[in-house]
């Protein structure tokens, strides 16, 4: 969620730099993921004054422009049907990000270069304001104030001096979803009272009453519901300064009525929703379940089928929305729209969450409601935007609103303890203090005895319910950092189970090979989850259409980390994860959970160059086998001794050229290359290559004592041998006959050339190894080394169909 730094100014004075109130929010526990400067997006852009056009020489719907911009001027080619000399226009300069491309379907930025257009050179570009994201105009330049004085960067021109906050608010608490609600934890940092825009109201004498009715029929479901009529507005561009507002918390304005909902909802926190009150069948809201299976089609252009507990807002005929997540096309604001009937209602949490995750579909309605809003704020926030549809869009608002509020939420009140707040938090606060504390978030605290306190909860803290939520928020406002660290008795570790402690071992391991551990979300969205191939194990509540189902293998989050990491233009990647997959249990097999299974993983990846960049020296891209003997080096250094690589051309859902591990004849993982759509799918433009292994497996395989041997007494003897094989059998085969027949003094077979040749013959290739015997009794002659030489060429011979190159 974005906030803006002015837009939040008009409520508080907020007397902080940017980082400062990052921090103390943060610190708060509404976190601060990032704040930018909205100027930052127009660097290299400048005020630029047309004063020459021509015809381009080869293109008939071209001119070539000279721009003035201050010092100098350039030349640059349009293609702008109205351009003229004498316009004050916005230039982007070579090497500056414009933050839209138009000709890209999903409008991703790109950066200025000097270029020739069919033959004439270009040194910049004459913006459209489609371009600048200010706007859905991309045919015609943007014209800016004829004041406006060449040179000027373009952000001082059109005021951009805001800065944006991206919060990432906890799920409960839905009152930070709004500018005010920022306010009061502002108020609460600082100490200086936050005010409330006052709406001065101007009603006509004709009732509200006499034109629109409202009816609940689900009052679980709706607690409350308003309703205001507001006549003869006209529907267009809304006012500059509310445009700019919500282009700086990521809203794109529409027209004049829907940005009005939209800015009361980004200030309040209160969603809102404009009917076109003539297509509203008898002036009648009525506030019910659906049919199971009932139809309606959103503001979306999409078709849904609801289920009973799906809540709808209907007129005497049809539904018109789907209660707080989404209107429907037949009643939507359009540019004939004359009346509108204004929508400000409390629907019930659970409610709003079932019917978000049924359809999934996710606004920014839902998500407040979903948290739940303000109850109290349902009033406040239909009069604001009345008031706004009576001064920008020259609308009359009829005199009074219907406000069917049923059963009437109390103020809840709570005790407080003083003793078990300072006995949990250490500290030492009095009860007089703890009221000022708790006064600076709304909370009204009255002395009920002398060691407790009263405390009435407001309206929009819905979180709130026990003593220990009050003492939290003593706790944030004292300030976490000024309560002591005490420890209190000794500190007892439980021992650490095997398999656990082979796991750590893992990640030491890794991390000491220069990896970097990674920790991917064990939730997948349905269709990420299903790329592996393996029937997934569904959630049955989710907390989104994101978190939908288990994983059933590491890689589709490993994807994600790599494409977020190549974002940040980290392209040499060396990642692993130890981590959990979840499966169906085979018939019969014994789990925890009936059915089902979890299964230790590890999972690697390498992308990128092998090494660094470094001058002078021409860095290769990684392959399989670089891979290959990393997980080698691994198997090796956890006594897996017996251990190979069977090479295979059968592909995996997610890869190609894979390489089954086996140990003592037993499938524990595989490695290979992502597949080239697959990357594609996941935006990543590089190769990358994954290992997958099953972990539990490895932990039974593992030889648990390794013998030490001492340092050989006699010379090893090493022959070079190659052997002319068909061209589909890989060294793992040949290598595997080559110990089986060596012997107990065959220590090493390392492959070091590889030929294919016209003289080797059709299909056959060359695959030359160095052997190497290292006898333990006494020294090898050459008689008894060519021996075994001879009875490993017989074995190949027999078993591969191999031959002794000479």
């Amino acid at each position: 969620m974005r906030i803006s730094h002015e837009w939040l100014n008009e409520y508080i004075e907020i007397g902080l730099s940017p980082d400062r109130l990052a921090e103390g929010l943060s610190m708060l526990g509404l976190e601060v993921a990032e704040y930018h400067s909205i100027g930052e997006s127009y660097d290299g852009f400048v005020v630029g004054n047309v004063i020459g056009i021509e015809k381009h020489p080869n293109a008939d719907k071209l001119t070539v422009c000279r721009v003035n911009i201050g010092k100098k001027d350039l030349q640059i080619v349009c293609g702008a049907s109205n351009v003229e000399v004498g316009q004050k226009v916005a230039v982007g300069l070579v090497g500056a990000t414009v933050p839209r491309n138009q000709h890209d379907p999903s409008g991703k930025p790109f950066r200025l270069e000097h270029v020739k257009i069919r033959g004439v050179e270009s040194e910049g570009m004459i913006c459209s304001e489609y371009e600048l994201d200010l706007g859905d105009d991309a045919d015609n330049i943007l014209v800016l104030d004829g004041k406006a004085r060449p040179g000027t960067p373009l952000a001082k021109h059109l005021g951009k001096r805001d800065v944006y906050y991206e919060m990432e608010p906890t799920a409960n608490r839905g009152d930070w979803l709004s500018h005010i609600g920022v306010a009061r934890e502002v108020s609460a940092l600082t100490g200086k009272k936050w005010k409330l825009p006052t709406s001065k109201l101007r009603e006509s004498s004709v009732k509200t009453a006499r034109h629109a009715k409202v009816r609940i029929l689900d009052r679980e479901g709706c607690p409350r519901y308003t309703a205001r009529v507001i006549r003869n507005v006209t529907v267009g561009p809304s006012p500059q300064w509310m445009q700019e507002r919500l282009l700086a918390v990521g809203l794109r304005p529409i027209n004049n009525i829907v940005d009005i909902t939209n800015y009361v909802l980004m200030e309040t926190g209160q969603p809102l929703h404009a009917f076109d009150y003539d297509l509203i069948a008898g002036g009648t809201i009525v506030v019910r379940c659906a049919q199971e299976g009932e139809k309606f089609t959103t503001l979306d252009g999409k078709e849904r089928t609801l289920s009973s507990s799906t809540l709808l807002i209907c007129d005497a005929e049809k539904p018109v929305a789907i209660a707080g997540v989404m209107g429907g096309m037949n009643s939507e604001i359009s540019d004939q729209t004359t009346n509108v009937l204004l929508e400000s209602a409390y629907f019930d949490p659970r409610s709003i969450r079932r019917t978000s995750k049924a359809l999934g579909l996710s606004t920014d309605a839902s998500q407040r409601f979903e948290r739940a809003v303000d109850v109290e704020m349902v009033v406040y926030a239909s009069d604001r935007a009345a008031e706004f549809l009576r001064s920008v869009a020259g609308g009359e608002v009829l005199k009074g609103i219907i406000d069917v509020y049923p059963r009437k939420m109390v103020t809840r009140k709570c005790p407080l303890r003083v003793d078990r707040t300072n006995a949990t938090l250490g500290t030492g606060i009095s009860s007089r203090e703890i009221s000022s504390l708790l006064k600076r978030l709304g909370f009204k605290a009255k002395q009920s005895t002398k060691i407790q306190l009263e405390v009435a909860i407001p309206s929009h803290r819905n979180d709130v319910h026990e003593e220990i939520d009050l003492i939290e928020e003593v706790a944030r406002v004292f300030g976490y950092d000024k309560i002591e660290t005490k420890m209190r008795g000794a500190v007892r570790f439980a021992e650490v189970s095997e398999p656990r402690d082979f796991l750590d071992e893992v990640r030491l391991y890794w991390e000491g090979a220069g990896f970097n551990e990674m920790i991917a979300n064990s939730l997948l969205n349905k269709s990420d989850a299903a790329l592996p191939g393996e029937p997934s194990i569904g959630v049955l509540n989710p907390v989104s259409v994101e978190m939908a189902a288990l994983r059933t293998s590491m890689i589709p989050g490993a994807l994600h980390v790599v494409q977020g990491n190549l974002n940040q233009f980290h392209k040499n990647l060396r990642l692993f994860e130890v981590g959990r997959t979840y499966h169906f249990g085979k018939e019969g097999e014994a789990t925890p959970v009936p059915g089902h299974r979890e299964e230790h993983r590890l999972l690697i990846v390498v992308t990128g160059k092998v090494l660094p960049q470094q001058y002078g020296i021409e860095v290769r891209d990684v392959d399989i086998f670089d891979l290959k003997g990393e997980v080698e080096s691994f198997l090796t250094k956890f006594f897996l001794d017996k251990h190979r690589f069977i090479c295979y051309d059968s592909h995996k859902p997610l890869s190609v050229d894979n390489i089954d591990v086996e140990i003592q004849d037993t499938y524990v993982g595989f490695l290979g290359k992502i597949r080239k759509e697959v990357l594609t799918e996941f935006d990543i433009g590089q190769d990358v290559f994954i290992c997958e292994l099953k972990l539990d497996k490895m932990s039974e395989l593992r030889q648990r004592g390794h013998k030490v041997s001492p340092l050989p007494r006699y010379p090893a003897v090493v022959r070079d041998l190659a052997f002319v094989v068909p061209m589909e059998l890989p060294f793992g085969d040949l290598e595997r006959v080559i110990r089986g027949a060596g012997g107990p003094m065959l220590r090493d077979v390392v492959l070091f050339d590889v030929f294919v040749g016209e003289n080797l013959g059709t299909g056959l290739k060359s695959m030359a190894c160095t052997v190497t015997f290292q006898p333990t009794e006494k020294t090898l002659t050459d008689a008894e080394v060519n021996g075994l030489v001879q009875r490993i060429v017989g074995t190949l011979g027999t078993e591969l169909g191999a031959t002794l190159r000479s």
